[in-house]
């Protein structure tokens, strides 16, 4: 799962961060350089629009596995 850093006003995924911990310590910057954007924006569980497909050629399985 990721989890982003999003904006409630308009409702918009600024960033996404790979722990929730990441997202937390990116919301606490922001806030401290914009403190009158306290409660404008969140840190929000994050799944992808699309399902992530894997890139590349498929893998064929090892020869000692083919036989089985």
């Amino acid at each position: 799962m990721l989890w982003a850093l999003a904006d409630r006003c308009v409702d918009e995924v600024i960033e996404t961060y790979r722990s929730r911990e990441q997202a937390e310590r990116a919301l606490e910057n922001v806030l401290r350089d914009e403190p009158e954007w306290e409660g404008m924006m969140e840190v929000v569980p994050y799944l992808p629009q699309r399902p992530c497909r894997p890139r590349g050629r498929p893998v064929r399985a090892p020869r000692c596995r083919r036989h089985v």
